[in-house]
């Protein structure tokens, strides 16, 4: 009696152990359908790092066959030293490998990951980033405190805590890093600024001024003036995406630039505009500053009408709605402008709307800033004055 209720013990813990089997396949069969672009950037990463690594194990094992014979480059305890060049060698290809693995994450095909697999990798990179940083100080600071104490820079290994240190700080940063990585429109606003863009740049001649104060209310006045063609000529970037978790949509805006120097305002406009509209533009922002005020109707009815693309893609309620706003956006546009037009009387001396120019915000410096745009999605895709 007693081995029959045994048999069924064990067939019922062998059932639970064939359940719970499945469970994890299904469970893993899960993960690896969805994890599965991280999973092959990080084995493209991992392979980058493998073949990094055995070329600097080659480079260990050659110096250390010279070490055999140099009873100076021996630990305290009989072990040979590591290089001074191997950690720092095996941080530069865990920074290369990681490089390698986001760039095979970015360049898979879009229809293979869910719209926040980027973001996921891109905190998994800069955590990586961030442990190796750990890394590098825990080096530097065991190094530096036995250069100290007069013994060599490797004659001791670093010290376990800093591991403990760089594991603390690996899961806030790759939190954190996910977080603020930017979308795909976002990324494709970060390499248009780096690798540079057609842009339009305008240039406007001022006259001098009498004194500093005089010239501070100045450009604060041409500032305001300028503020919507800034924005106009701002560039609206959007991005969608097609997967098997369904179509994902994002805007990001390349913002127009602008340079203060002196009695000079340099423009460096980021969208396609009209160049008949755009010289118009410029002609009436010259006629305004010569004390034409006939120039202030045209000036408001331009600086609240939205890009000819933006235009067109609406439908026709929305057009008429937009109507509506721009006569009354044209209508305040005007009292602001007579008040600007009054300021700036006798200060413009020339406009010019220069050919087209191939620009790169990143990384110049030298005065340029960004025109200020509202942040977040729906605040740009609400904001019609983007050009695209």
């Amino acid at each position: 009696m007693g081995w029959r209720q045994e048999g069924k013990r064990q067939r019922g813990h062998a059932a639970l152990l064939v359940l719970g089997g499945v469970l994890m396949a299904a469970l893993g069969v899960l993960l690896l359908w969805l994890w599965l672009p991280l999973l092959i950037a990080v084995a493209a990463g991992g392979l980058v790092f493998v073949l990094l690594s055995q070329a600097g194990r080659i480079g260990w094992l050659v110096e250390g066959r010279r070490a055999l014979r140099d009873p100076a480059l021996r630990m305290e305890d009989g072990r040979l030293r590591t290089p001074v060049w191997l950690p720092f060698y095996a941080m530069l290809a865990a920074l290369l490998a990681t490089a390698c693995g986001w760039m095979v994450l970015f360049v898979l095909p879009e229809g293979l990951h869910p719209a926040e697999m980027l973001q996921m990798g891109t905190g998994l990179a800069g955590a990586i980033v961030v442990l190796v940083v750990v890394w590098l100080l825990g080096q530097l600071s065991t190094g530096w405190s036995l250069l100290r104490q007069g013994q060599a820079w490797n004659a001791r290994r670093m010290s376990p805590e800093w591991w403990i240190w760089a594991a603390i700080a690996f899961v806030p940063a790759a939190l954190a890093m996910g977080l603020m990585a930017p979308d795909r429109a976002g990324l494709q606003v970060w390499g248009l600024q780096w690798r540079g863009y057609d842009s339009q740049p305008i240039r406007i001649q001022l006259a001098p001024a009498s004194n500093p104060e005089q010239a501070r209310l100045r450009d604060a006045a041409l500032l305001e003036l300028v503020q919507p063609l800034l924005v106009q000529g701002s560039r609206r970037i959007a991005a969608s995406m097609r997967s098997r978790h369904g179509t994902s949509h994002w805007s990001a805006a390349l913002p127009a630039r602008y340079r203060l120097q002196g009695d000079v305002l340099d423009i460096q406009l980021a969208g396609r505009l009209e160049p008949e509209g755009l010289q118009r533009y410029a002609q009436q922002l010259q006629q305004l500053g010569a004390g034409d005020l006939s120039a202030l109707r045209w000036l408001a009815a331009a600086q609240c009408l939205p890009a000819p693309h933006a235009m067109a893609a609406l439908s026709a309620a929305e057009r008429r709605a937009q109507w509506a706003q721009v006569q009354a956006c044209a209508q305040q546009r005007s009292q602001a402008l007579q008040a600007l037009g009054a300021q700036l009387q006798g200060q413009i001396e020339q406009v010019e709307v220069l050919p087209l120019a191939h620009y790169r915000p990143w990384p110049r410096r030298g005065g340029w800033q960004a025109v200020a745009l509202p942040s977040g999605q729906e605040a740009l895709d609400a904001l019609p004055l983007l050009a695209q």
